[in-house]
């Protein structure tokens, strides 16, 4: 067997280097193909995401707190005298939160003298923060042993214990029975003003 001659030697180097480059090659390519993929990956789920409709945002509103059924409305007026309002049927406003409408309505409050006054109406709007009560409907007030009132329509601060009418009124006492356009309280209801064609007619032992 003859010994390889340095020319041989020198093919197979050059050959192997020619292998190695080839590899080399392969590797460098299969490369960029792959980088070439992810960015096309990549670009495609961006322009899906921005051709996906937007999600649209909630915007949540304050419902109206409704109150239905049976109301019951106490306090203390700034005298430190008690009052008290209930109704068989009571809704909120649907704007403003403090203003109650009320049916079949009773209430009292006592004067800051002594003395109880009932109230009695077939509907009212109560303010909850004002302690305005506008009463309407068969409207009737009464302080037992006082007067006893009948109207159509009054309004009433149960903070200031004030009563006041535009409308025609008829009030009953123990000697007489008194009609006027208008009626209005002093704040302590110690004094009761009636204006407007006051009428009167006075009761005796002997009768009318």
């Amino acid at each position: 067997m003859s010994s390889p001659t340095p020319e041989a030697f020198a093919l197979k180097a050059a050959q192997a280097r020619r292998r190695a480059e080839r590899s080399r090659f392969v590797v460098k390519f299969a490369v960029i193909i792959g980088a070439a993929i992810a960015i096309v990956f990549v670009g495609q789920s961006v322009y899906h995401k921005s051709l996906r409709p937007s999600e649209p945002q909630v915007t949540l509103e304050k419902s109206p707190i409704i109150a239905g059924g049976y109301s019951n409305f106490a306090g203390i007026d700034k005298y430190s005298k008690p009052f008290l309002v209930r109704s068989q049927n009571g809704d909120q406003d649907a704007k403003i939160e403090s203003l109650m409408h009320l049916k079949t309505v009773t209430g009292s409050f006592v004067r800051r003298g002594g003395g109880d006054v009932q109230i009695v109406s077939d509907l009212a709007d109560y303010d909850t923060k004002s302690k305005d009560l506008a009463v309407s409907g068969n409207v009737r007030f009464e302080e037992p042993g006082r007067y006893v009132a009948h109207l159509q329509t009054a309004q009433v601060n149960l903070e200031q214990q004030k009563i006041s009418t535009n409308q025609p009124v008829q009030v009953q006492t123990a000697g007489a029975t008194i009609s006027a356009d208008t009626m209005e309280t002093s704040e302590d209801g110690g004094t009761v003003y009636m204006r407007g064609h006051v009428k009167a007619h006075f009761k005796s032992e002997l009768g009318d």
